[in-house]
C-alpha cells in the first residue's frame, strides 16, 4: 500500500503529520516561526555588551543551572548569544549581553531559529557576510 501524497511534506518526500485530506486545513505550524524575538538593533555598534569576564544571565532568559557564561570562551559566548538573541525581552536587554564585533565573529556558528537569523541577517546584511 503506497503512501498517500497529499501527506508528503512539499519538497521534502516526507510524512507530514498534520497534511490531510481536508485542503481547508493550515499548512504545518511551527511555534518558532510564530512566537516573539526581540528585534535587532538599527546598527552592530548599537550592542554594547562586553567581551571579557564573566556575566550572569536573567533567570528570564537563562532558566537552567548555569547562568553564568565566560565571554571570552568561544563556547561559552556562543552559548550566551544563543539564549539572548532568542529570549530577551527587548532590543535593550539583547544589547546589554551582545557585543556586535563578537556577534559578527561567531554568527555563523550559532544555532538559530530560522525566524531570528533571517530577521537579523534582513535588519543587518553585514552578519551574512561575517566570518
Amino acid at each position: 500500500m503506497g503512501v498517500n501524497p497529499s501527506k508528503l511534506s512539499p519538497g521534502s518526500g516526507t510524512l507530514d503529520p498534520m497534511a490531510g485530506s481536508d485542503p481547508t486545513l493550515p499548512q504545518r505550524r511551527r511555534y518558532g516561526d510564530h512566537r516573539p524575538y526581540p528585534d535587532p538593533p538599527a546598527r552592530l555598534a548599537d550592542l554594547t555588551g562586553p567581551t571579557e569576564g564573566t556575566i550572569e544571565l536573567p533567570v528570564t532568559i537563562d532558566w537552567g543551572p548555569k547562568r553564568s557564561y565566560d565571554m571570552a570562551s568561544d563556547a561559552d559566548r556562543r552559548v550566551a548569544y544563543e539564549l539572548v538573541l532568542q529570549e530577551a525581552a527587548t532590543t535593550e536587554q539583547v544589547s546589554q549581553y551582545v557585543n556586535g564585533h563578537a556577534l559578527a565573529q561567531v554568527w555563523r556558528r550559532l544555532w538559530l531559529p530560522r525566524r531570528v537569523r533571517a530577521v537579523w541577517e534582513e535588519r543587518l546584511p553585514e552578519l551574512r557576510q561575517a566570518a
